[in-house]
């Protein structure tokens, strides 16, 4: 399970230069159709953090067609990671400790987030039987090999403002954040596919999936943990399937099922309403998609990372 200290560092004495400890927040405004992240990767090995803030609005192919991008590789490792500033403009606090956060972040060009993280729910331990019925002691079964040697997924709702160049919004939507730590190098990451719906505060789900870029239809995607958040139940996944409809290596659509441990079905089909190809790993390439879902009759958003990486797949004229 995880605990009020795991919002901490994770540092080993020995620490390595590729060990990492990493964050993902998120939101969705939906009438100007914006999903706006942050992204997180502390290397205390060689004392730096990635931090990845960006905003889209629509279906691109560049970086040009973002709505925004502060994406900087080589600031100063914090101290703490429960509690910081960044120069970059970003600080970040916990809270009700492991499932709320404070994020205040301001930017450039009349650019800022003023965001509370509250989770529905305890964090999601993929690597704890009681919580996660697919879950193995060996870390090539994570989905991520040991990339996700300790992670956990929370469905969460968040509050706040966000203004990007200069509009302003209101925040409140539901979402899934993410905390992981272990070694995670760039070179051998795997391609994997990290996949939500958020109907609201009372449904919602989350899947990691292993990813076979070279297969065809539903022979892609292999589920390795997920969870249906159901009027505060969360519900461990046993089995499920997914097929990307695909124009070239971008997804268009997906279309699939998930089965709790108590036998319940959830069918789900979705379109991607925003697109964007981020490179979050230099060596990688994710398709990183805002997807508009049903499930039972519902209408709801998530997001839908497909992680790419270049130094196995490159070679093969896959795109």
């Amino acid at each position: 399970m995880i605990r009020a200290d795991d919002v901490r560092y994770h540092t080993p004495e020995d620490v390595a230069y590729d060990w990492a400890e990493t964050a993902f927040f998120s939101v969705y405004l939906p009438e100007p159709n914006i999903t706006a992240w942050i992204y997180l990767v502390a290397r205390k090995g060689v004392g730096a953090m990635v931090c990845d803030i960006e905003a889209i609005d629509g279906i691109g192919r560049s970086s040009l067609n973002a709505l925004y991008i502060d994406f900087q590789q080589h600031l100063p490792a914090p101290d703490r990671f429960e509690t910081f500033s960044l120069p970059n403009g970003l600080t970040v606090s916990t809270m009700n400790e492991p499932r709320g956060y404070q994020i205040d972040y301001i930017g450039v060009d009349s650019t800022e987030f003023h965001w509370t993280v509250e989770g529905l729910m305890e964090p999601f331990d993929i690597h704890d039987p009681a919580m996660d019925p697919l879950a193995s002691p060996d870390v090539s079964a994570s989905g991520f090999g040991s990339a996700y040697a300790n992670h956990f997924d929370m469905t969460a709702r968040v509050t706040g403002t966000a203004r990007i160049r200069g509009k302003s919004y209101d925040v409140d939507c539901v979402t899934t954040m993410d905390h992981s730590w272990g070694p995670r190098n760039e070179r051998g990451l795997r391609p994997m596919g990290w996949i939500n719906g958020n109907f609201g505060t009372d449904l919602a789900f989350q899947t990691i999936w292993t990813f076979s870029p070279e297969a065809k239809g539903w022979h892609q995607f292999k589920l390795a943990h997920g969870y249906v958040l159901v009027d505060g139940e969360v519900r461990g996944l046993v089995d499920g399937q997914l097929q990307a409809h695909r124009a070239g290596s971008y997804p268009s659509g997906y279309t699939g099922s998930l089965v709790d441990a108590q036998g319940r079905s959830y069918a789900v089909t979705g379109h991607p309403v925003a697109q964007h190809p981020w490179a979050c790993y230099s060596n990688s390439l994710a398709m990183f998609s805002t997807i508009e879902w049903t499930m039972d009759g519902r209408i709801g958003h998530g997001l839908a990372q497909e992680n790419w990486p270049l130094d196995s797949l490159t070679g093969k004229r896959l795109g």
